[in-house]
């Protein structure tokens, strides 16, 4: 007989909770530390793509915003039901600087602790003007 999965569910579905709260929460600490105010619209992204998929033990979203901000997450729960149980998470995020660099931090997370890679490129000139060319055309 499976062990009630119930608990495991309830330590999976707080986790990606969890995840979602610090994400919301890194937002406004990240725009509350460089002064802009988040209720100003000019200030605020258009999603451009949304997709999210819930299963039994596992997760898995990802968006793109007009701004160029981009974020990927796998979470799956590991032996559900044992005492070797775990929420492994998987993902990256990235996002554009004003100087024109891309930033990309991939990160994994899970009973070894939140390990994370970031990789930065700076873009040229003719990828920011149609970037930009883009953003004002729509």
């Amino acid at each position: 007989m499976r062990p009630n999965l119930s608990v495991s569910k309830m330590k999976f579905y707080s986790a990606f909770v969890l995840g979602w709260c610090s994400v919301v929460l890194f937002s406004v600490l990240v725009n509350t530390a460089v002064g802009q105010d988040l209720s100003d619209p000019d200030l605020q992204a258009m999603l451009l793509e949304y997709e999210t998929e819930h299963m039994a033990e596992s997760y898995r979203f990802k968006y793109a915003t007009d701004d160029g901000q981009i974020r990927e997450e796998t979470g799956l729960l590991m032996n559900p039901g044992t005492p070797e149980e775990e929420l492994v998470v998987v993902g990256m995020y990235g996002y554009e600087t004003n100087d024109g660099t891309q930033v990309m931090v991939m990160y994994v997370s899970g009973k070894n602790g939140y390990r994370t890679k970031t990789k930065t490129r700076l873009l040229q000139e003719s990828e920011r003007n149609r970037k930009l060319l883009r953003s004002l055309v729509g």
